[in-house]
């Protein structure tokens, strides 16, 4: 095993810090790095749209790993939901046991950029709230900070249940605000997914939200201010009054939340 499992529900600072310092995120590190320099070309288009290195991101830090570190240790057919286009399903296609690796994105200019990239990796444009896959397909459907974008959760929620084998593996991550109405949705969620899935760590992200040590934005302001994805405070803050956010805090105060879940049977 690459990583061994890394704990659910929110993390702690202090475990953040330790994962960084680590020799099995060294190896994903560099990883990331080869891949990065690899198809840099290949990339352009994406890297455009989002950010040019999406491991060194405050939170993909320690998201990455996590799912990793939730893969199992035997062959397994996988879906990456929401991909976009980043090392990590090429990291589990090489290092997970004979995985089978599958990504899907509703952004249908990706797939002229996983045709330029070498791997085994086998990409379908998608819209998550209807999956084009057959039902009980996948031993594990991962998405990463996708969820908090969309509409309809419940419905997406529904969809990875459905394409997922009697006992398949739901690991899912995502950022919370700490507004109100955003942490009831996200309540909400979290009881569509406990009426399907077993939380295989008992996660309790209610009370996480209330630890003092968590890993938030701030922090990763604090630590180094290249990790957080909004380079210019001024013209977020200017966007924030365009959209009626009024006047927002820098950096938006942001923690995220990481879980590993089983279909029940």
């Amino acid at each position: 095993m690459l990583i061994p499992p890394l704990p659910a529900g929110i993390p702690a600072v202090a475990g953040y810090e330790r994962l960084l310092r680590s020799e099995a995120f060294a190896v994903v590190e560099r990883y990331s790095d080869r891949f990065l320099a690899r198809h840099w070309t290949a990339l352009r288009p994406y890297r455009r749209k989002w950010v040019p290195d999406p491991l060194h991101q405050w939170s993909r830090q320690w998201e990455y790993p996590f799912v990793v570190s939730r893969m199992p240790d035997r062959p397994a057919r996988v879906l990456d939901a929401g991909s976009g286009v980043t090392f990590l399903p090429f990291l589990i296609a090489e290092t997970a046991p004979d995985a089978d690796v599958w990504c899907c994105d509703q952004d249908a200019s990706l797939a002229s950029v996983f045709d330029a990239v070498d791997g085994p990796i086998r990409f379908t444009v998608a819209d998550l709230h209807e999956l084009p896959y057959e039902s009980g397909s996948f031993d594990v459907v991962c998405c990463v900070s996708v969820l908090e974008h969309t509409d309809r959760q419940e419905e997406i929620v529904a969809e990875f249940h459905r394409v997922l084998r009697p006992g398949g593996r739901l690991i899912l991550t995502a950022d919370l605000p700490p507004d109100p109405p955003l942490v009831d949705e996200a309540v909400q969620v979290l009881s569509v997914l406990a009426a399907g899935f077993s939380d295989d760590d008992g996660a309790d992200v209610a009370a996480d939200l209330a630890l003092p040590d968590r890993l938030t934005t701030s922090y990763a302001a604090k630590l180094d201010r290249r990790l957080l994805p909004w380079r210019h405070p001024l013209l977020y803050r200017l966007g924030c009054l365009a959209t009626g956010q009024g006047l927002a805090p820098f950096p938006p105060p942001i923690t995220v939340a990481c879980l590993s879940l089983t279909k029940r049977r």
